[in-house]
């Protein structure tokens, strides 16, 4: 292979060396732009919330659209588990969020 050809296979190499870095930096930069629009509606549902680790009773209804009355078929038939403190009229219903999930995404499916 003669000089001349030589650094003209050089150059092409640069070439297309500096097309695939751009690629690739491309390419990060859109895995960067989903990646935080998935944290974010993630984040939305509660999911990745790590200071929210019981949800109240409306939180939930709230979150999946469901009334209080539908809520209250679950935890009676033993289909959702629940926390309960206090009693009568000052009781207050909780939920762990990692069972709300759970048993949502069990229900749609």
């Amino acid at each position: 292979m003669r000089t001349a050809e030589c650094n003209m296979l050089m150059q092409v190499i640069l070439e297309l060396r500096s097309e695939i870095r751009g690629m690739k930096d491309g390419l990060d930069s859109k895995i960067d732009q989903v990646a935080k629009r998935v944290t974010e509606a993630f984040q939305g549902f509660g999911i990745l919330d790590p200071d929210e680790e019981l949800w109240t009773e409306q939180q939930v209804c709230e979150r999946y659209h469901v009334s209080r009355r539908t809520m209250y078929e679950h935890r009676k038939s033993g289909r959702i588990p629940f926390i309960k403190t206090g009693s009568g009229k000052n009781c207050k219903i909780k939920y762990r969020k990692a069972d709300v999930i759970e048993f949502f995404s069990t229900l749609n499916a």
